[in-house]
């Protein structure tokens, strides 16, 4: 039953032209994001997690068959076939949750397959430093397979994921100029040694950060790049917009 009210409040489009693959493929994403990890989702049903992997990646490697789905539908409680079918709602209709305790009636409704992450027209500086836009504009959105995004990065919220780029070789090799960055803006301060996107004297940077007993030291990877040392009473003088948590090596816009 939970099953089906989470596949239930995920659909939005009319799944009747998929074929059998997809749908099936669709309603393993549903299932699986009921737990917190592939691999656990793999070992209630049986099977090795890069099998569930290989399905439902955002580039998928192989169908869902139908022994496994069978095998699947057996070890969730349900019945045969239901990964066979799409389980769209008609429009305007509504799922009771009340039966439900409240905590899980409101995992339910904040599931959601895909995560779309705003990419701003920002280049973080990866040298000297820019002067920051004056206007924030969204230029595009990057959609993410949520089950991807909880797997594999560490972040505050959802909603305060962005992605931005990367200009300048002093992150190198780490970061190279033009790679595109997940931020998380939910960090705004210094909590942990880790890579920030950050103003200093009203310059936008990108650089890894140490926090010392006495203050702040600022890293740049590239060897080239002198480290600079900040005291704890001008740590006022740094202003954290976002965590760097993740980046794609490589890749430029």
């Amino acid at each position: 039953m939970i099953a089906e009210i989470i596949y239930q409040l995920d659909k939005s489009r009319d799944d009747s032209g998929m074929d059998t693959n997809s749908i099936r493929r669709e309603n393993l994403r549903a299932l699986a994001a009921r737990y917190a990890t592939q691999a656990e989702f793999a070992a209630a049903c049986g099977t090795a997690p890069s099998v569930i992997s290989l399905i439902v990646s955002p580039n998928p490697k192989r169908n869902l068959g139908h022994q496994l789905a069978r095998k699947i539908e057996s070890a969730q409680g349900l019945p045969m076939g239901w990964l066979d079918s799409a389980h769209s709602k008609e429009p305007g209709e509504t799922v009771d949750l009340s039966f439900l305790p409240a905590a899980l009636a409101q995992k339910i409704t904040s599931y959601r397959a895909v995560v779309e992450i705003e990419r701003f027209d920002i280049a973080g500086s990866m040298g000297p430093g820019t002067e920051p836009p004056d206007m924030n504009m969204v230029v595009e959105h990057m959609s993410l397979d949520a089950g991807w995004v909880r797997q594999n990065l560490v972040y505050t919220a959802i909603e305060n994921l962005k992605l931005i780029s990367g200009r300048g070789d002093s992150m190198a090799p780490t970061i190279r100029s033009g790679d595109a960055l997940i931020v998380d803006a939910g960090v705004t301060s210094v909590e942990s040694d880790a890579i920030y996107f950050f103003l200093m004297r009203g310059q936008q940077h990108i650089k890894r950060i140490q926090r010392n007993l006495d203050g702040l030291t600022i890293i740049s990877d590239n060897g080239q790049y002198r480290e600079i040392d900040v005291p704890a009473d001008r740590e006022g003088d740094i202003q954290v917009l976002a965590q760097i948590i993740y980046w794609w090596t490589g890749r430029s816009y």
